[in-house]
């Protein structure tokens, strides 16, 4: 018999779903427990593929870190971050500001790190 590692929230959650607003960036459930529900993550940013990267916090690294598990209210969890955001709307052209967008993330295993691209493909429509 094969091992398997069910995820009994995904089918119910749908997908995981990251928020990006004027304010910031939202998590659903799924996403988060992608993360294993971290107290901490780090967020970086390629800017040259429009690409958000989310993980679990290293305490070992001296990379900035952002409150996670403990900010959740209703099943998501609210980073903010208004100039970031702003900026990452304009330099897409994807108007995020004056309304919430909605981006399906992937999970990548092997660097252990929820992954947003920021294009029209995967805005949730």
């Amino acid at each position: 018999m094969s091992d398997y590692n069910f995820n009994f929230e995904y089918v119910n959650a749908g997908a995981p779903i990251v928020t990006l607003s004027a304010l910031g960036i939202a998590f659903n459930q799924l996403s988060r427990s992608l993360l294993g529900y971290p107290e901490l993550i780090n967020i970086g940013f390629d800017e040259e593929k429009l690409t958000i990267g989310i993980k679990p916090h290293n305490p070992q690294s001296k990379i900035k870190s952002y409150e996670f598990e403990k900010k959740e209210k209703n099943g998501w969890v609210r980073i903010g971050c208004r100039d970031f955001s702003r900026h990452l709307s304009k330099i897409s052209n994807i108007d995020f500001i004056s309304k919430a967008q909605q981006f399906i993330a992937s999970y990548d295993d092997e660097q252990k790190m929820l992954i947003v691209i920021v294009d029209n493909e995967h805005l949730k429509k």
